[in-house]
This record gives structure tokens, C-alpha cells and sequence, in this order.
């Protein structure tokens, strides 16, 4: 069983933790890029915010002269006058590309060096670029605006400057290092939870199949008497214990019956061979002139030699249920012939056993579609039965009657024409005056090897064979036993139109 539990566990950590893991750690990555775009986004939007053209170039016309030559006083005093200069760095470059004013001193790089400040004044840039990355050691977001300042019309002063707004991000990296440790940690517990209560949940599974498996290793081992502790649960690894332990309980009975099976063919088996052993050797010594004792032995020889073949017959059609070949061929047949034979055939035992046996059968065919032998066979197997529990002195009736009842005509009303209702079904008692059978073990009569009196002869098969035959003709079999009054054993066969073809 460990090396089952190692598979489930195996199976649980691949197929479900890993998948989970890289799941949320995809979504977790998706929320910090968008986290982080999103910051980029507003940074650039206050950058922007910063590059009003209008209010630029008014600036510095007003302020550089007409023809730029106070350019770089009018950088000097823009800048001074930069209103959020403890939030941006702000940085004015002229049409040579140095850097002629700044918030933060005098920066050491020229416009070619700046990558923001080169995409701007490229063609097609509208103007305007923006760039992240490292200056003096921090990381920064630039945003570089190029202007044109034109001269009057009496000049030909026409010169390109460009402001370039910088950030420093250091405060916003923190805070989205902050998000993304967060983030992780949310992740760990997150896993964490879902391993815990995944391994709480695996092992609260294992452990019950783990006795279950105990269990059926147990009983395949031959412990019957093995089942598995209930465990107070109402799911389906409860039910399968449950099943488990209906399924040794049923072992165990089957496992019982096969020894009261095997217990009662040997005795079965051994009574009438000791007979004919015994007889055939007090036939083989005993003088020849005693004709009577002769015929009683030879006798009891073939009454124990049927007796032995009807066993033979009970077992051979007990394989054959087992292995679902008890052959049957319908054919149109009289039921009540049949059940006369099976009568004539018990009237010597009932004389030699000293029990009545009485039959109130009709003269009037009973048509039915079936097998004759099989019918004959299950007639047999009940009268066997009655008689085995019917002690000396008692009595066996049969009766039959047909549903509905058959409706007999005066003479003078034959010879016409009145419609009748012909019997669609008969029904076939067999009663016995024997010791019955009790209201718990009723339900179990028909099946194989049960018997509800272990001092009783018999294989315990042939209500089993009665009640498969029956089942085949599509006929109704019922048991009554009322305390002291023995067994009845109800028989209902479905007739045949006098027209009816088959």
C-alpha cells in the first residue's frame, strides 16, 4: 500500500500542485507587469504634464531676444523659476545639443548622448520621446520635448531647443518591490494552504483504503472472519467498506454452504454406496436358494442406484447453472401430463414411506409453451422436496386449477354456440404437512445449497434448479408456510390459445 500512496501523492503533487504553482505564479507575474506598467504610465503622464508648447515658447521669445541671443540667461531663468524642481529635474538644451541650463548643476553629457533626447530629433518622432534607465547610479525616467523658436518676419532667426524632464524612480521601485514581495508572500501562504490541506486531504483517503486494502488482503488470504472498522464517515470510502464487508459476508456464507455442500454430497454420496456395497456382498455370500432375500436386495440395489443418479442429475444441472448452460427447447406440451408422471413416479415412495399422497389433477390438457423434461424435472424436485420434510403419517396434496376457472356445460348446452372463456393460466400447488419453513428463511429457499434443516437429506439445489426452470417459462413461483402447517409451494404457468401458433 506505501508504494500506492507514493503514486497518488506523486500523482496529486504533478498533476495538481505544480500546475497550481505556475498557474498563480503566471498570474502573479501579469499583476506585477501591469502593476508596473501601470506606474510607467502615470510617471509618463506627469512628464507630459510639464511640456505645455505654448507656454514655452511665449517664455522664451519674451525672455531670449529676438534674435536668441539671451538664449541661455532666459534657460537660466526658466529653470529658476521651474516650479516642481524638488520633484523633476529639469534640463535645457540648445540647437547644438549642450545642456545650457539645469535644476541639479551642470550635467556632463551632450545631446548625442542622450537616447531620449536623439529619438526626438529624429523624423517622424512628433517631437517627443521618452527613455528609462540608469543616471549617476539611479534609475531615472526621461521625457525630452524639442521647440522651435522662430523669429519675426524681419529676421531669418529660426533655432530648435529642447527641454528634457527627468525623474528619479527609486520611490516607485520600492514600491512595487514592495507589491511583488507581497505578492509572493500571498503566493506562499496560498501554496502553503493548498499543500496542507491537500496532504490532510490525501492522507484522510489513504489511510481508510489503506484498511480496506489490509482487509481484502486478509480475506484473500483466507481470514473470512476480517472486515473493515467503520469509521463514523458518510462518503464513498465508507460505502466501499461497507461494500467490502457485505462482500466477506457473502464470502463467508458461500464459504459455509460449500462446506455443508461438500459435508452433505458425502454423506449423500456415502449412504447409498455403503447400501450397495453392503448388499452386493451379502448377495455375493448368501446362498442362492433364497429367492426373497435375492429380490430385496437387488432391490434396494436399484432403488440406491436411482437415488444416486437423481444426485448425479442434481449436480450436473447445478454446473450447468453456474456456468449458464441449462439448456431448455420449448415446444407445445401438456403440463398436467407432465405433473401426472411426476405423481406416478412418487406413489411407490409414498407407499414405502407411509405418507398420503393425494392429487386432485384435471383431465382437461393444460397447453403451454415449454421444455416437457424440465417441467417434469421441476414437479419432481418439489414432490422431492415435500417428502424429505414430510415425516410418516403425513400427507403431500397437489392441486391444480385454471385462472379463471374453466366453465363446464350441461349436455343440453354443448351443441351450441356459446362463447367461453378459455383459461390463460394454471396454477400448481404442492403442500406438504412437514415442519416448514420459518418467516427469516423463506426468502433464501431458492438458493443454492440452502437448506433450512441441516438433518435433512438432500444437496439443497433442486429449488434452485425449480426456480431457474420457472424463471425461463416466464412462470410465477411463491412459498407459504404458516407456523405448523407445513410448506406450500405455489406454481403459476402461462397457457396457450387453443388457436395460438408458435
Amino acid at each position: 500500500m506505501k508504494q500506492k500512496s507514493n503514486s497518488l501523492v506523486k500523482r496529486w503533487i504533478f498533476n495538481v500542485v505544480i500546475l497550481l504553482a505556475l498557474a498563480t505564479l503566471v498570474l502573479a507575474a501579469a499583476f506585477l507587469i501591469i502593476i508596473a506598467r501601470n506606474y510607467r504610465m502615470t510617471v509618463e503622464r506627469t512628464l507630459s504634464n510639464q511640456t505645455g508648447e505654448a507656454a514655452v515658447l511665449e517664455f522664451f521669445k519674451s525672455h531670449a531676444g529676438e534674435n536668441g541671443e539671451n538664449f541661455e540667461r532666459a534657460a537660466v531663468e526658466y529653470v529658476e523659476n521651474f516650479s516642481v524642481r524638488d520633484q523633476l529635474e529639469l534640463w535645457v538644451i540648445d540647437d547644438h545639443g549642450l545642456v545650457v541650463a539645469s535644476s541639479s548643476g551642470t550635467p556632463q553629457l551632450r545631446g548625442n548622448q542622450m537616447e531620449d533626447y536623439q529619438a526626438a530629433m529624429a523624423p517622424g518622432s512628433g517631437g517627443s520621446a521618452f527613455w528609462q534607465g540608469k543616471y549617476n547610479g539611479q534609475s531615472v525616467m526621461a521625457c525630452t520635448v524639442i521647440y522651435t523658436l522662430q523669429g519675426s518676419h524681419s529676421t531669418v532667426y529660426d533655432a530648435r531647443f529642447a527641454l528634457r524632464y527627468m525623474i528619479s524612480l527609486k520611490h516607485i521601485n520600492a514600491q512595487i518591490g514592495r507589491i511583488a514581495v507581497l505578492t509572493l508572500i500571498v503566493w506562499l501562504l496560498m501554496m502553503a494552504m493548498v499543500i496542507v490541506s491537500g496532504f490532510y486531504f490525501i492522507r484522510s483517503i489513504l489511510r481508510p483504503l489503506a484498511r480496506i486494502s489490509q482487509t481484502a488482503s486478509k480475506l484473500a488470504n483466507g481470514e473470512l472472519e476480517e472486515r473493515v472498522a467503520p469509521s463514523g464517515r458518510r462518503d464513498e470510502i465508507a460505502r466501499l467498506g461497507q461494500d467490502v464487508n457485505h462482500m466477506a459476508d457473502e464470502i463467508a456464507s458461500a464459504d459455509k454452504m460449500k462446506l455443508d455442500f461438500i459435508s452433505t454430497i458425502s454423506h449423500e454420496l456415502r449412504t447409498p454406496l455403503t447400501a450397495i456395497k453392503g448388499w452386493g456382498e451379502t448377495l455375493r455370500d448368501a446362498e442362492k436358494s433364497d429367492p426373497a432375500l435375492h429380490a430385496r436386495g437387488l432391490q434396494i440395489i436399484i432403488d440406491e442406484a436411482g437415488r444416486l443418479t437423481h444426485l448425479v442429475e442434481e449436480l450436473l444441472d447445478f454446473s450447468r447453472l453456474q456456468s449458464k448452460r441449462l439448456v431448455m427447447h420449448k415446444e407445445r406440451m401438456d403440463a398436467l401430463a407432465e405433473l401426472d408422471d411426476a405423481v406416478f413416479i412418487f406413489r411407490e415412495r409414498a407407499g414405502r414411506e407411509g405418507v398420503e399422497l393425494i392429487c386432485a389433477s384435471s383431465d382437461i390438457p393444460a397447453t403451454m409453451l415449454g421444455d416437457p423434461a424440465r417441467i417434469r424435472q421441476v414437479f419432481i424436485n418439489v414432490l422431492d422436496n415435500a417428502f424429505k420434510y414430510t415425516p410418516q403419517g403425513g400427507k403431500v396434496t397437489v392441486t391444480t386449477e385454471f385462472e379463471p376457472p374453466l366453465v363446464q356445460l350441461p349436455p343440453s348446452m354443448t351443441t351450441q354456440k356459446i362463447p367461453i372463456q378459455l383459461p390463460k393460466e394454471l396454477h400448481v400447488t404442492i403442500h406438504d404437512t412437514g415442519c416448514g419453513v420459518c418467516s427469516e428463511d423463506l426468502p433464501h429457499i431458492t438458493e443454492k445449497f440452502f437448506k433450512s434443516s441441516t438433518a435433512t437429506k438432500g444437496s439443497g439445489i433442486g429449488l434452485a434448479v425449480v426456480a431457474e426452470v420457472l424463471r425461463f417459462h416466464d412462470c410465477v413461483l411463491t412459498f407459504e408456510s404458516p407456523p405448523g402447517q407445513g410448506l406450500a409451494v405455489k406454481m403459476v404457468f402461462p397457457l396457450l390459445d387453443a388457436g395460438e401458433k408458435i
